[in-house]
C-alpha cells in the first residue's frame, strides 16, 4: 500500500509541470501577439518621421533656395 505514495508524488508533480508549462507558453504567445501589435505601431511611427524628415528637407531646400537664410 505505501508503494501508492510514491506514484501519487510523481503523478502530482506531473500534473504541476504541465500546468506550469502550458501557462509559460500562454505567455509566450500572448507576448508575441503583443510585440508585434506593438511594433506594427512603431514602423507606422517611423514611416511618419521618414515622411516629416521629407518634408523639413524639402522646406530646408527651398529656404536655401530662396536665400532668406
Amino acid at each position: 500500500m505505501s508503494y501508492w505514495v510514491p506514484i501519487g508524488a510523481w503523478i502530482g508533480a506531473a500534473v504541476v509541470a504541465l500546468v506550469v508549462l502550458g501557462f509559460c507558453a500562454y505567455e509566450i504567445v500572448w507576448k508575441a501577439k503583443r510585440l508585434q501589435g506593438d511594433l506594427r505601431t512603431l514602423q507606422a511611427l517611423n514611416d511618419q518621421i521618414a515622411e516629416l524628415r521629407a518634408q523639413v528637407t524639402a522646406a530646408q531646400q527651398r529656404v536655401a533656395a530662396s536665400g532668406l537664410r
